[in-house]
């Protein structure tokens, strides 16, 4: 059995996580100085954030498509959809991590 086809979906996602990384961990600090949970200025901050790693995946990897990428609806819907996971994480466990530490 060949596993080669997974490859580009595997670099895909390790690109994608240090984009997070890079992007989301500071906004997450930030926002973790006053933690509020399943807050939708929070929610609508992650989207932004999460716009702009997509944004920045896109013209990285081809920058001539980069206007075909925003018109297609693939961009917004993983856009929200990692905002939302992203917030979601934070809602719930990393804010409790917080005040456990405390």
């Amino acid at each position: 059995m060949g596993y080669d086809g997974y490859i580009p979906y595997f670099l895909i996602s390790v690109l994608l996580f240090i984009f997070y990384l890079i992007f989301a961990a500071p906004v997450q600090y930030f926002l973790n100085r006053n933690p509020k949970r399943f807050n939708a200025k929070y929610l609508l901050i992650y989207i932004f954030f999460s716009f702009l790693v997509w944004l920045f995946f896109a013209f990285i990897t081809d920058p001539k498509n980069t206007l075909n990428f925003l018109m297609g609806y693939e961009i917004y819907l993983f856009s929200v959809s990692f905002a939302v996971i992203f917030w979601i994480w934070d809602s719930v466990f990393l804010q409790n991590i917080g005040r456990v530490a405390a």
